[in-house]
């Protein structure tokens, strides 16, 4: 899966509760899978629960999806 297609699988896991509830209520990978496909993500199993992990998100990712962080870029 595409860097910009992760970075909006995380955005939407943040800003929309009932897509990450639907996602964390999934009871197999395939479902969330499907699940993740309805709402115009194309990703595995395996990129699906590293974005998920629990429903929550790292704090490095709710910092990168709020725009905290700015990276490598020097100020």
């Amino acid at each position: 899966m595409p860097q910009d297609q992760i970075d909006a699988l995380i955005a939407r896991l943040a800003s929309d509760p009932a897509f990450a509830a639907s996602l964390t209520a999934a009871t197999t990978p395939e479902d969330a899978q499907r699940i993740a496909a309805e709402h115009g993500f194309d990703v595995s199993p395996s990129e699906l629960a590293s974005a998920t992990s629990d429903g929550e998100l790292s704090d490095a990712d709710l910092a990168e999806v709020a725009g905290g962080d700015s990276g490598n870029i020097a100020v």
